[in-house]
């Protein structure tokens, strides 16, 4: 391994910008989308919900994270092993690293409970409903646990509480556990809509848009294996502070983009108030008409339709239907689920009249 001034072009290697920018750069980003989502939740849709504060919260711990993380390159993540820095410093950011985690692991249950709180909102079937109430116990019992097993982990509380070093877990096991059972709870929140959508009595290019909307979680999926391999490098790895700076910006960037991911499609009513225009174009049926133009089911062959401009203007600054023509809302509770949400809870009579 090199030593300092063995060479000062390596020494001079820094990975604090890109860490302290990407942490920064996201977290800025996901704090916009969440008070977008509660403007447009509390504003426009006059429905705020159990989900919405658990995302605040969890927007809460994730700047928290950024914050830490920030402190952690400040006294020696990012820079070689052998750049010197003082018993003070490493303790700081030792420290500031178990803050890191907690607030991380936190964070993350926090997300996932509000993800599934939204899919008991939107849709109304039992099934989703009880296997939503089932992950979200879980999620909770499996959250106080992991908090556990941070704090007994031997990286990094033993380094600055001596009398637990007879008493820490295997930090790679912990870490390795962790990181592969956040995966695991991912792809299986992800999927849990996937069957009620399909149930949908949509047009296949509605019902491909709703599932869209609710599966671009699996890319922060993509982010926590690429953030698992970094954090297997980083236990490996002679050059610690140099080498856990990746999975440092990674997990940053894994907690915001799932906070992106569950508040993006919340904004749409929002797109539908200020890009109007965009929001017709998307929403056409099967007329190639926007929303409103085409024909009620009760109508059929009857003459126009009873959804008339009148009813159409008069949940335009609720919640309107955006991409859902109204006649494939009727058929299930999910699909009543789906109106509520997109509508909101004073537009449905307009348009069942």
């Amino acid at each position: 391994m090199p030593t300092l001034g063995d060479d000062p072009a390596l020494d001079a290697e820094t990975r604090v910008p890109i860490l302290v920018g990407t942490s920064v750069a996201f977290t800025v980003a996901s704090s916009l989308v969440v008070l977008l989502r509660i403007y447009t939740r509390f504003v426009i849709v006059h429905s705020l919900g159990i989900d919405d504060y658990t995302m605040v919260a969890a927007a809460v711990l994730a700047v928290g994270v950024t914050v830490v993380t920030i402190l952690q390159a400040q006294n020696g993540l990012g820079h070689h092993v052998w750049i010197p820095i003082s018993a003070e410093e490493t303790q700081i950011q030792l420290k500031a690293l178990f803050a890191g985690e907690v607030l991380y692991n936190l964070s993350q249950i926090l997300i996932k409970i509000s993800f599934l709180m939204q899919y008991r909102r939107i849709f109304l079937d039992e099934l989703t409903r009880l296997i939503c109430f089932w992950l979200i116990l879980f999620l909770t019992l499996w959250g106080v646990t992991q908090e556990f097993l941070v704090a007994f982990a031997c990286i990094p509380v033993p380094l600055f509480i001596a009398s637990m070093a007879d008493k820490c877990i295997s930090s790679s096991t912990v870490w390795y556990l962790t990181s592969i059972m956040n995966i695991i709870t991912d792809f299986v929140i992800f999927l849990v809509p996937i069957p009620a959508i399909r149930n949908l009595a949509l047009q296949l290019r509605q019902k491909l848009l709703v599932m869209s909307l609710f599966c671009l979680g699996f890319f922060t999926c993509i982010i926590s294996i690429v953030r698992l391999f970094t954090l297997r490098a980083a236990l490996r790895s002679d050059d610690a502070p140099w080498d856990n700076a990746p999975t440092s910006w990674w997990t940053v960037i894994e907690l915001n983009c799932g906070i992106l991911c569950a508040s993006i499609a919340t904004l749409r009513p929002l797109v539908r108030r200020f890009a109007p225009g965009s929001s017709a174009a998307m929403s056409a049926g099967n007329q190639g008409g926007p929303v409103g133009s085409g024909t009620h089911p009760s109508s059929r062959g009857k003459g126009p339709s009873r959804l008339s401009n009148r009813h159409y203007k008069k949940t335009s600054d609720c919640h309107d239907a955006g991409d859902f023509p109204m006649r494939n809302f009727h058929g299930n509770e999910s699909q009543n689920g789906l109106k509520h949400e997109y509508l909101g809870e004073g537009s449905q009579a307009s348009y069942d009249r």
